[in-house]
């Protein structure tokens, strides 16, 4: 994996944390029914029955070459009324003060950080509502401790195992340590666990977020 360490400046945007809400939400909803929408709108020129299914497929020709000069979120954007997009427009732009800016790059600029800024806190907190307590502490033990291996942080899961024996009776030590992996929030060399970039940059969305680290398992 080739690990940038500018991913870390994207987090001095993180005091706008408090304030994305709306506009959040109608980034996540596009991001997350973007392909399903798609395809929806993709076979809305396939219905029909006889010669309008016919007719269905001639138009879909003629507009073709159009459809492919249109984004996959402008369309998708446009399943909403004129409103609701201004209203949301109105939001990011007070949220984001790009107004205030002199030069069309550094507004560029200054929406692709927000935009960037929004999709990196979606990941964050799909990772946080699928991610154990016990896990949490994990990364927190191999931030601070350098030279850690499976072995010396499988107390960890032995704990968590423990307090809830019922739930990890057809869940292994392997599969535990696998979702940290997968996630790209560790990584493993020469037999020693090390915590990625994307790791650090988790523990500090949980710290600038007031996110309880002391969750179920």
């Amino acid at each position: 994996m080739d690990e940038k360490e500018n991913i870390e400046q994207v987090f001095d945007y993180i005091s706008l944390a408090d304030t994305l809400k709306w506009p959040l939400v109608i980034v996540i909803l596009i991001l997350i029914f973007r392909k399903p929408l798609v395809d929806l709108i993709n076979r809305v020129t396939k219905v029909g029955y006889g010669n309008k299914s016919l007719e269905a497929k001639q138009q879909a020709t003629a507009t073709e070459k159009k459809t492919e000069e249109v984004s996959h979120i402008d369309r998708v954007v446009g399943i909403f009324r004129p409103e609701t997009i201004d209203t949301f427009k109105d939001a990011v732009a007070n949220e984001t003060e790009v107004q205030s800016l002199k030069t069309q790059e550094e507004k560029i600029e200054r929406l692709t950080n927000y935009g960037c800024l929004l999709y990196i806190m979606r990941h964050f907190d799909i990772v946080y509502n699928d991610i154990f307590g016990s896990q949490i502490r994990i990364l927190e033990h191999i931030n601070s401790h350098a030279g850690q291996t499976r072995e010396s942080v499988k107390f960890f899961y032995e704990n968590a195992k423990k307090n809830n024996p019922k739930f990890y009776e057809n869940y292994s030590y392997e599969q535990y340590l696998d979702f940290l992996f997968s996630y790209t929030l560790l990584r493993e060399d020469n037999n020693i666990l090390n915590i990625t970039i994307l790791g650090v940059d988790f523990l500090k969305y949980l710290t600038e977020s007031n996110k309880d680290v002391n969750k179920w398992n």
